[in-house]
């Protein structure tokens, strides 16, 4: 669903109106996309307690997962986010480099069950969900690192869903995100994902804190015409 277009004098709208002109130059740019093109904002629908009902199942903007402080949070995606540094980790190994570490995931997926259990999934050994995120300080002028496991390998970017949960987990206080990620002002904003193979925006608007803070939100695409023509079918079939 498109819910925002940048109408700037570079980025002109992508939705036809009478008697104006369609236009789809702009500067927006994705990594894995060649070139630039009018940007457009597509929002997700009923995010908030996607799967588990609510924005953080517990009820707590923290849990502490045998030791190791997370939070468990549904926007999205259901996914239990920790610090990476509380792994041993500093955020920014490549996806080769934590799949090799097999003590690692050993050490995590316990983690990961039971924050299932928690979120009210019950026993998520044979699930997909949650998914897990590790975070670190950005690097290249983005909000935040993000490491997303899915769930027994590194994802080699980062699925948007996990973006977009990763950027609300990044606005709320208190959670583990709190000290790492540098997010920019206001309640209206680009969140930028750094992950392995670039990074990924996430249009994120949100409203109050705590369990109850209010969250829409998407991602920030390219919109570029691609090709125009015509189908041709028979009058016979027109003719009924």
């Amino acid at each position: 669903v498109i819910y925002n277009v940048n109408t700037d004098s570079r980025i002109e709208a992508l939705v036809q109106t009478p008697g104006r002109k369609v236009r789809y130059s702009g500067t927006t740019a994705i990594d894995g996309v060649p070139g630039t093109a009018a940007e457009i904002r597509l929002n997700f629908m009923d995010i908030v307690g996607s799967k588990a009902g609510s924005l953080l199942p517990t009820g707590r903007v923290r849990e502490d997962l045998g030791g190791i402080e997370a939070t468990l949070i549904d926007v999205a995606m259901p996914m239990v986010i920790f610090r990476a540094a509380d792994f041993g980790k500093t955020g920014y190994e490549t996806p080769a480099e934590l799949d090799a570490d097999r003590d690692f995931f050993a050490r995590m997926e316990p983690l990961r069950r039971e924050a299932g259990r928690r979120m009210g999934f019950g026993d998520v050994a044979d699930k997909v969900i949650p998914k897990v995120a590790l975070l670190a300080p950005p690097r290249a002028g983005g909000a935040v690192t993000s490491r997303y496991f899915v769930p027994h390998k590194t994802h080699a970017a980062h699925a948007v869903t996990g973006a977009i949960c990763v950027a609300t987990c990044c606005a709320l206080a208190g959670s583990v995100a709190e000290g790492i990620a540098k997010m920019p002002p206001g309640e209206d904003r680009e969140v930028v994902i750094e992950h392995p193979s670039g990074v990924l925006a996430v249009a994120l608007r949100t409203r109050g804190q705590g369990p109850g803070m209010e969250v829409a939100g998407g991602v920030i695409r390219p919109a570029r015409k691609i090709m125009d023509g015509h189908v041709f079918v028979p009058a016979s079939v027109l003719a009924g």
